[in-house]
């Protein structure tokens, strides 16, 4: 007899979470939503990421967007993918305000087996405007 019961391909939805407060302060940046294309990420694969969320402050050129892959001891696993946050006629975005970026990343091809996706919208982690992260 044939097992009549298809198997089905699971798609996984990565969870990302809310960071912290950053250091020297008790407020933790707005939580930022981020959606994967390939989820999860493929190693030595590229990947497309969304980010959205309503940030703190007014976005313009200066501020950054920053991807990283993180091991579980907290060493970066690449360089990080660092782009600005807004360009051209979008920019600036005020505090509040819908934010919405896409950005294609390269996934590191040495990716352990367990590590945190960093996602990160700011001057530096010490002034985020969002921020979020996953473990896989």
């Amino acid at each position: 007899m044939v097992n009549a019961i298809p198997h089905k391909l699971i798609k996984r939805t990565t969870i990302f979470e809310q960071c912290p407060p950053p250091q020297g302060s008790s407020i933790a940046p707005p939580l930022l939503q981020v959606a994967l294309s390939a989820d999860p990420p493929v190693a030595g694969q590229k990947d497309t990421l969304t980010i959205s969320g309503k940030l703190l402050n007014d976005v313009n050129e200066q501020i950054k967007l920053k991807i990283s892959f993180i091991d579980l001891n907290k060493t970066r696993i690449a360089h990080p993918t660092i782009v600005s946050a807004c360009t051209g006629s979008g920019c600036t975005i005020k505090a509040g305000d819908p934010y919405t970026q896409t950005v294609e990343v390269q996934v590191p091809s040495n990716l352990t087996s367990s590590y945190y996706l960093l996602v990160f919208v700011g001057n530096s982690l010490y002034e985020p405007l969002g921020c979020a992260f996953a473990t896989i």
